[in-house]
């Protein structure tokens, strides 16, 4: 059996991508902020699936959280980054954007590196990252969140 695991589960693209590997038989490895999204998402699937309740602004949890969720599910053949923040920030705070830059450039680059290191030394693997058009496009109100995506692409 396929193993998947999705970060940013809980909502969105990441939830439906989810449910359809679900329905393709996969095993899913569910990654996510919200513990109850979680337990709702596990008990609507239709193959085993492992949850992860983590922020992935938070690096070094999240580099051992995932390099443990891969032995317990005895190893993936795809990781899918889904998970992302952004603020429409007309005062342009920097918490807020700061916030962003650590969940979609530093978490994404923490579970990146994670995935290629894992699929270099088995010698196989598939990672994916989910952009957005945002990248593209930009926004004067959304600054960080339209470089963090960029950054992803």
């Amino acid at each position: 059996m396929k193993k998947v695991i999705i970060i940013g589960a809980t909502s969105g693209i990441g939830k439906e991508l989810a449910r359809l590997y679900s329905l393709n038989k996969y095993e899913v490895g569910l990654v996510g902020r919200r513990s109850e999204l979680l337990e709702a998402l596990v008990s609507e699937l239709q193959t085993k699936s492992y949850k992860l309740t983590l922020d992935i602004k938070e690096t070094e949890n999240t580099i051992n959280s995932i390099e443990k969720l891969i032995q317990d599910m005895h190893g993936v053949d795809l990781i899918i980054i889904s998970a992302g923040t952004g603020h429409l920030n007309d005062d342009l705070n920097w918490s807020k954007e700061k916030e962003t830059i650590d969940t979609n450039v530093l978490g994404f680059s923490a579970i990146a590196n994670i995935a290629m290191r894992y699929f270099i030394k088995k010698r196989a693997g598939h990672l994916v990252g989910i952009p957005s058009i945002a990248s593209i496009r930009g926004s004067s109100i959304a600054p960080a969140y339209n470089a963090s995506k960029a950054f992803m692409s």
